[in-house]
């Protein structure tokens, strides 16, 4: 998996853009895969089950109206993670790594704060964060999928603590607890009311004058593979909307934090350009990125049409680098009010 080339904003590059050149060292020795595996495996089942009963409590109130705005409420599952798709996304998650980076660094982050990760993943920026606190400081890594927490214990230090739990209910934290909350590449997987939850959640843990950093996807950029896959899917007579994540408008995530009581201090899109090496790699981040999301409409003779016509339009962007894409994500940093 290639990393990340380049950040390009739609008004600036903001200095910690450099970051994304960078290859990750990481001085926390890998899980091995198939033990990592065994030891998830386990909970697979449960994991499941409690996903399912959330689904069937239904989506929340104010979740919008219209027969197709309530069939978008229950597309994405986090029933369909797996202990291989986990570890995939540990060993294939430079991208949201690398950008995680370029939103800590924006954010600030420094020496003895106390951070709040929501929607940590495998935990390897959570663990990036806790060496940038240090041991005067400490980061909370929390995700909603117990396969990933699982891997994210073995990064458990001191100041790194991981917990499964969700976005739109941080009533495990106290009021004016924490110093910095970040959600990276994580609130485009919320209906529109969990976002509003979810900020609002951030808003009621953060000090005054506490600071709020987040990535998500953009609808009014989309990631330049999105367009492609519609055309696929469209040409087999499929529905292009699949398990299909909830992006904002740079507007909507400005009434979002505003909504929220936050005072917004940047919202942009920047541009990400990435290689693979072919359309498995491309797929393969795809299903571990979206938790076996991506795709997962389609039956599996339609999936294996669906990557030999995907094959041929990408080769079009074959660089020497590989498949050349381009990303879009909207950064957002803002701030509670002081005392």
């Amino acid at each position: 998996m290639s990393v990340l080339a380049s950040a390009v904003p739609a008004r600036r590059l903001p200095r910690a853009a450099t970051l994304l050149a960078a290859q990750h060292q990481s001085s926390i020795a890998a899980v091995p895969r198939a033990a990592a595996i065994a030891i998830c495996r386990a909970r697979v089942l449960a994991a499941r089950a409690a996903s399912r009963r959330a689904g069937r409590a239904g989506a929340p109130p104010g979740a919008g109206t219209g027969p197709a705005r309530a069939a978008r409420m229950t597309t994405i599952s986090l029933s369909l993670d797996t202990p291989e798709l986990a570890q995939a996304y540990e060993h294939g998650s430079d991208r949201q790594f690398n950008h995680g980076k370029l939103l800590i660094e924006t954010l600030g982050v420094r020496r003895g704060q106390r951070v709040l990760d929501v929607g940590a993943g495998t935990g390897r920026l959570a663990a990036h964060v806790a060496e940038i606190v240090g041991p005067e400081g400490s980061v909370t890594a929390i995700d909603p999928l117990p396969l990933r927490v699982d891997i994210a214990r073995q990064k458990a230090r001191v100041n790194l603590a991981t917990a499964v739990g969700r976005a739109e209910d941080l009533s495990a934290f106290a009021t004016k607890s924490f110093d910095v909350v970040y959600l990276n590449s994580v609130l485009h997987w919320l209906n529109d009311a969990q976002k509003q939850r979810a900020i609002a959640e951030a808003a009621r843990v953060l000090k005054p004058g506490g600071k709020l950093g987040f990535s998500t996807g953009s609808r009014e950029k989309p990631h330049q593979l999105e367009p492609i896959q519609r055309k696929v899917l469209a040409d087999l007579g499929r529905d292009a909307q699949g398990n299909r994540p909830y992006k904002l408008t740079v507007d909507e995530v400005r009434a979002l934090l505003e909504r929220a009581g936050f005072i917004a201090d940047t919202v942009e899109i920047l541009t990400f350009v990435d290689h693979a090496a072919d359309v498995d790699e491309i797929l393969k981040h795809s299903g571990s990125s979206s938790f076996g999301n991506h795709l997962s409409h389609l039956t599996p003779e339609e999936k294996r049409e669906v990557r030999e016509r995907l094959a041929k339009e990408l080769e079009a962007l074959r660089t020497p680098q590989g498949i050349r894409l381009e990303r879009n994500l909207i950064f957002a940093i803002a701030h509670t009010a002081g005392n």
